[in-house]
């Protein structure tokens, strides 16, 4: 631990302090949304078949634990705390139990996740890797320009048409509003997943067929960016 921990602790703290405080549901989808934003930064899918998999397997999972059982749903209500974004029904202030639209954090985080790599696909796709390697070493090494490599990325970020990050955010938006039509239509909590994972495979798969990057979509690894070869070869060199 360091010196700053102690001061987020204590932040961490009075904050949650504050929400089981007031119960109040804004609050409640702001500490909801910080958590959204951390776990997107970290979690890191590797590639699109992990993508896919994951995707798929949750689909079924979701649909089977709304449908077949009644454990997500009584999950969702029975919690309290900040694992769901909350909307209320009425906004009156005689109801004494107002009731709420909710959408667990999963059903953000998990698709979110494939729409952040869908981003970096579209910038990484781009990157002369020998030149990033070098310039990821030569920071490393404290060499050449403080920054340069962050710069480099940058310039391929502002000059790539995001065309899958797009594709993406745009089936998610409408398999969100179709989940939102059809929860409103039977009155009954639906699986999210149901339509997320249609939605952004979909749109994955439109978009690289008619770009004509299928198999350049596919065979996309995070890995090389993430740890640099010349770094795994500099740790075999120790090993031996």
């Amino acid at each position: 631990m360091t010196v700053l921990d102690f001061p987020c602790m204590l932040v961490s703290f009075l904050s949650m302090g504050v929400y089981v405080y007031t119960k109040n549901w804004l609050y409640n989808n702001v500490l909801a949304f910080l958590f959204c934003i951390n776990a997107l930064q970290t979690l890191f899918i590797g590639n699109f078949k992990n993508g896919f998999m994951l995707l798929i397997l949750l689909f079924f999972y979701d649909i089977f634990f709304v449908f077949g059982t009644d454990v997500m749903l009584t999950v969702a209500k029975g919690i309290e705390g900040p694992i769901k974004l909350m909307f209320p029904k009425n906004y009156s202030t005689a109801l004494d139990k107002p009731q709420y639209s909710i959408l667990g954090l999963g059903d953000i985080v998990i698709p979110g996740a494939f729409v952040s790599m869908c981003l970096r696909f579209d910038i990484l796709k781009l990157v002369n890797q020998e030149k990033f390697v070098s310039l990821v070493m030569e920071e490393r090494k404290q060499e050449g320009e403080p920054g340069q490599t962050v710069k480099y990325l940058a310039s391929l970020a502002n000059t790539s048409k995001l065309s899958y990050f797009i594709a993406t955010n745009i089936g998610y938006l409408f398999a969100i509003i179709a989940t939102i039509i059809v929860m409103i239509f039977f009155e009954h909590g639906q699986p999210a997943l149901l339509y997320l994972v249609p939605g952004v495979i979909i749109a994955v798969l439109v978009t690289s067929c008619a770009k004509g990057e299928y198999t350049e979509m596919w065979e996309f690894t995070e890995e090389p960016f993430i740890t640099p070869e010349s770094e795994d070869k500099d740790d075999d060199k120790k090993d031996k």
